[in-house]
């Protein structure tokens, strides 16, 4: 049994796939995974505790690591180290 894939992920990835070609986008697939990465000020959005994030990127920590920081109301900035493994693409 897998228990890294659930059900409907090809047509999701199928999907981003699509909005990659129709829309350009930064990331390409490789070896099934969408790799990207980004740059100081892009907009991006993360997986954490399962629960889908946004924030800016504040500083390019590694290849694959941003500090990230995301505002919520009434708590201020709060700052994240993001892996590209973390990223969701929409």
């Amino acid at each position: 049994m897998n228990t890294e894939t659930m059900p409907g992920d090809a047509e999701y990835h199928g999907a981003v796939a699509q909005m990659h070609e129709t829309f350009g986008g930064r990331g390409v697939y490789l070896n099934g995974k969408l790799v990207t990465s980004y740059a100081v000020g892009d907009r991006i959005k993360w997986l954490e505790a399962g629960e889908v994030l946004a924030g800016v990127v504040v500083e390019v920590l590694t290849d694959d690591t941003y500090h990230v920081r995301r505002h919520v109301p009434d708590h201020g900035s709060l700052h994240y180290a993001v892996t590209e493994e973390q990223t969701v693409p929409f």
